[in-house]
């Protein structure tokens, strides 16, 4: 599973390896649609995503993930979408380039790509378009930061998760939104990702930052306290880190658009 829990992942660079064992979503019995979407990234490659819808609100809320480092798709954020499916959140979730049904060959354009779906999930119907969620990890907390401004064009998103945030206090002020940090005690520079950021935030914007630091977690947010996990066996993904993910329901669900 190198491609999502090593170093590399930490320092914001691209692992090489495709996972031993790829659990599939449950996502079918808890969601009303499962949309196939297809977008064009800037260069004209056509890359692929999907939209799925819980049973209810009629409008759901939405929440457009953006994925850490490496050739990533859609399925190694199945866990996250059932968890936020089940609880009323419309998620979209996409192949980066070169993986999934994304055309193109991997290794460019991520930052750029990552702007692409979100503007194609906003564009989608079927959701509450005014309460937009970002939901970023590690390498693509650094993506929207870099990028606000071009989010906030599509659709003002009314809140940003940054879990295994990888940005510090002159980065993460960029971020001229409600934030919510997500960090795991292991990091070698917690002080500066996690309470130092957060302290910069609020110190720079009104809109509220919180903080909340995974004991026990690696970065990607999965549990390793009662030892380390067996990449190669699909139940991996059972390991992640319930109060983590407990954190960012609890956020999502009391966060207030501003607009």
């Amino acid at each position: 599973m190198w491609w999502l829990f090593t170093l590399l992942i930490v320092a914001g660079c691209t692992a090489t390896a495709r996972p031993e064992a790829r659990p599939t979503p449950h996502l079918d019995p808890i969601s009303a649609e499962r949309r196939e979407v297809r977008f064009s990234a800037d260069d004209g490659i056509t890359l692929a995503g999907e939209l799925t819808l819980p049973h209810q609100p009629a409008l759901p809320p939405l929440v457009v993930i953006i994925h850490h480092s490496g050739p990533v798709d859609r399925d190694a954020y199945g866990y996250l979408a059932e968890l936020l499916v089940a609880r009323g959140y419309a998620v979209f979730r996409f192949d980066k380039r070169g993986t999934g049904a994304s055309g193109g060959a991997y290794g460019c354009c991520e930052a750029a790509d990552a702007l692409a779906a979100y503007r194609a999930a906003v564009a989608q119907p079927g959701i509450n378009q005014r309460r937009v969620f970002l939901v970023a990890q590690s390498i693509g907390t650094r993506y929207v930061a870099a990028s606000f401004a071009e989010y906030v064009a599509a659709t003002s998103p009314c809140g940003v998760a940054l879990l295994s945030n990888l940005l510090g206090p002159d980065e993460i002020t960029a971020i001229a939104a409600p934030i919510h940090v997500i960090v795991a005690d292991s990091e070698p520079d917690l002080q500066h990702i996690g309470p130092d950021a957060v302290v910069a935030h609020n110190a720079r914007w009104p809109y509220g930052a919180s903080l909340y630091i995974a004991e026990g977690a690696e970065h990607t947010l999965f549990d390793i306290r009662d030892g380390p996990i067996d990449w190669s066996n699909p139940n991996w993904v059972q390991r992640y880190h319930r109060g983590a993910m407990a954190s960012l329901l609890e956020w999502l669900d009391q966060t207030q658009c501003r607009f």
